[in-house]
This record gives structure tokens, C-alpha cells and sequence, in this order.
């Protein structure tokens, strides 16, 4: 029996040696590789989890600049950034990236990347406590034993064999061996807009803005903490650690503001505004020092409202969107340059706000008279998401209370 067991326990170290040596070797989280070699490595790596490739891995790798954020700043900010020339810049946006892991990948990105700079691309949505955060975060993946468990997971075997069928990313597939997606081509979008609009919409009046069940939104969690509290969090971090922290709050297109309102979030997303800016204020001023640069890109002007090409239209593509949350690469340069203090050309001299205390008021009373004039020039696009959101409310089956919202 004795020598049974022995035999038993030989084969399943064995096994489990065989299991995580080719984990190990095929990587298809890129997490086991040199991060020197990476860094050099001029061609995109094939990642079948962008999460644990860039929390477990990237997010202690040293770097000049981190960029944090959703999908938004992930798709928008692109590597050949001019903004970044000669410095040495991480991406670790993710999609659906809610504002507590936000934090965690900052104080990730400090304490084990000792980042000088970090540039947080905020939104609204990341702050709903009620929106589930996405399958694949785990907070195993903040455990310093993450990369071994990895080893001998059979998730990751199945990862392994999916890398060696794929071998190399497609378009705006992760990632470069600095977090930044691979380049897409704006073109594929041509003739397609009408649909990407009203989908991406339709998604987010579905799960992002008042997800089921609750189908509500709320700054405070079941356990109390409020989303705030991680930004607040990250303000402190910043100030004690010396570091330059920047925030921007990303510029969708106007249709998307559009599609917050018809869920009857407008006013609660001034009343985000409005925290952010007293946070950051309040902050400073406990550290003794100023309050850290908040730019808002949101609203109604001559980049948001960009036309959506018609069904007819079908060789036109849009310069600055491709869909009505996500921005391109070509106005994620114009973000950078306006944050860095950069010459900006294309667009209003005057786009772009740093947000404070003494002028919130004026630009939220701008916004409203901007969203005002948008309705009377676009009546067709606010019908449009006028009806998405009644088809929501016929598949959503949420409680009456909130149904009223869409």
C-alpha cells in the first residue's frame, strides 16, 4: 500500500512538473518572461488575458509614465504617442476597469514600478459600485503566489494550446510588450457606423449605466465604501509619494452623453463631477499642496459632435470615434499634448478643462446650454437613442422604480 502511494504521489509531481513547465514555456499570458526582453521586443505578443498579463506582470514593471483607465483610454491612448517620445510608458487600461481596480494597479504601479507619472483616464460608469466588475478580474491576481497557482492551472493549459493554434494577435488585440493594443484600421468601420453607435449604446443603457438587477446607480457600496474613496485614495497616494498624477475625464462622443441622460443620470453625473473636484481639493489641501490636474474632454462641442455617417455614407470614416464611447488614437495624441502642455492642432483652442472649485459651476451650466442646443440641431440622433432606450425597457425587466430611468 505504502509503495502504491509513493508511486501515486511520484506520478502527480510528475504530472503537475510536466503542467507547469509548459505553462511556463508557452506563457499565453506573457507574465513569465524578461521584462527587459519585452521592453526591447519591437513586435506584438499574443495574450489570451489581458488582466492577468498586465496586473500579475506589467503593472510591477518600471516605467516613466502608466496610463490607467477603461476601455476607453486602453483603445484611445496609442503607443506612438508624441507626447511619449523617449520615455518609457505602460498601458494598463482594461475594459470595464471599475475605479477600485483602478487603485489597486496604482498602488501596484508605485510600489512595485515606482512610476513617477500616471495618467488616469476617468469614467462615469467605473464609479456605479452596483456595475459587476468584468469575469476576468481576480483579485488573486494582486497575490505575490499568482504566477506559480498560473503554473499549474488547467485554465491555463488551455490558454497554452490556444496561443500555439493562434501564434500572433490580430488587429486591436493585446498587446505589445508595454500593455498598448495592436494598431486597428479605421476603415473596416466604414459603412458600419450607424450600427456600432446605436450597439454600443444599447450595451451600455443594458448593463453599464444601470445594470440588472438593480438597474440603478450608486457611489455607495453594500459594504459602505464609496467608489469616491478610491479616488480620494488615489489622490492621497500621489501626494505622499510625490508623484505626477494627472486625470481626464474622456471625451465620448456626444451621443453617449446623450444615452446617460435618457438613463436619467445627468444630474447624478454632475454630482460626480462636482465630488471630483472637492476631493481633489480636499486633498491638496490635508497634504499642504495643490490640487493635481482634472481635465474634462466630455460634452457637446466640434469634436463630439462629429456626424455619425449615414447607411449611404459608406466610404466615409470618422476622424475622431469609432463608436459612441470609444475615441481614436488620433484624438488620444491631442488629449496627451493638451495634459503635457503640448502645442494642439485640429481642435478648439479652448477644448479641454482643468477642472476646480472656482469654475465647476459655469462649466456645468455650459454643458447644459451645449446639450440644449445639440437636441435642436440633432433631432434625429436623440430619437434614435430615444428608442434604443425603449427597446431596453421591453427585454430589461427592471423594478418600476427605476424602469422610469430609461
Amino acid at each position: 500500500m505504502r509503495g502504491y502511494f509513493i508511486h501515486f504521489l511520484l506520478a502527480v509531481l510528475v504530472l503537475a512538473g510536466a503542467l507547469a513547465g509548459f505553462n511556463w514555456r508557452v506563457d499565453p499570458y506573457g507574465i513569465y518572461r524578461d521584462r527587459e526582453a519585452l521592453r526591447q521586443q519591437s513586435q506584438p505578443i499574443l495574450v489570451m488575458n489581458e488582466r492577468v498579463f498586465k496586473t500579475v506582470g506589467l503593472a510591477h514593471t518600471p516605467a516613466d509614465i502608466v496610463l490607467l483607465g477603461t476601455s476607453r483610454t486602453d483603445i484611445g491612448i496609442g503607443r506612438d504617442n508624441p507626447a511619449f517620445t523617449g520615455k518609457w510608458v505602460l498601458n494598463l487600461a482594461t475594459f470595464g476597469q471599475p475605479i477600485r481596480e483602478t487603485r489597486r494597479l496604482m498602488e501596484l504601479a508605485v510600489s512595485e514600478g515606482k512610476a513617477k507619472t500616471i495618467i488616469v483616464g476617468l469614467d462615469f460608469f467605473a464609479f456605479n459600485t452596483l456595475f459587476a466588475p468584468p469575469s476576468d478580474y481576480v483579485e488573486d491576481n494582486y497575490n505575490s503566489t499568482r504566477p506559480y497557482s498560473l503554473m499549474l492551472s488547467v485554465s491555463t493549459l488551455s490558454d497554452s494550446l490556444a496561443v500555439m493554434r493562434r501564434k500572433v494577435p490580430g488587429e486591436g488585440d493585446c498587446c505589445f510588450g508595454d500593455g498598448f493594443r495592436t494598431p486597428a484600421t479605421l476603415g473596416r468601420l466604414a459603412g458600419s457606423y450607424q450600427r456600432q453607435f446605436a450597439a454600443n449604446e444599447r450595451m451600455y443603457l443594458l448593463e453599464k449605466y444601470l445594470p440588472y438587477p438593480a438597474c440603478d446607480f450608486s457611489f455607495e457600496g453594500i459594504d459602505g465604501r464609496s467608489a469616491l474613496d478610491d479616488f480620494r485614495a488615489m489622490l492621497t497616494l500621489a501626494h505622499r509619494h510625490h508623484i505626477d498624477l494627472r486625470f481626464f475625464i474622456s471625451p465620448s462622443h456626444a451621443r453617449q452623453w446623450e444615452t446617460l441622460a435618457v438613463a436619467g443620470l445627468w444630474d447624478k453625473w454632475e454630482v460626480w463631477k462636482r465630488r471630483l473636484v472637492q476631493h481633489n481639493q480636499d486633498v491638496a489641501l490635508e497634504s499642504g499642496a495643490m490640487p493635481l490636474p482634472l481635465w474634462d474632454f466630455s460634452g457637446y462641442d466640434a469634436v463630439s459632435t462629429e456626424p455619425v455617417p449615414t447607411a449611404d455614407e459608406r466610404d466615409r470614416i470618422m476622424h475622431w470615434y469609432s463608436d459612441s464611447s470609444h475615441y481614436t488614437p488620433d484624438l488620444g495624441v491631442r488629449i496627451m499634448q493638451r495634459i503635457f502642455g503640448q502645442p494642439v492642432a485640429g481642435v478648439p483652442a479652448d477644448w479641454g478643462v482643468l477642472l476646480n472649485s472656482h469654475q465647476i459651476d459655469a462649466w456645468l451650466a455650459r454643458l447644459r446650454a451645449a446639450r440644449a442646443d445639440y437636441g435642436l440641431a440633432h433631432r434625429q440622433d436623440i430619437d434614435e437613442i430615444a428608442g434604443i432606450a425603449k427597446e431596453v425597457e421591453r427585454v430589461k425587466h427592471c423594478p418600476s422604480s427605476q424602469s422610469e430611468n430609461l
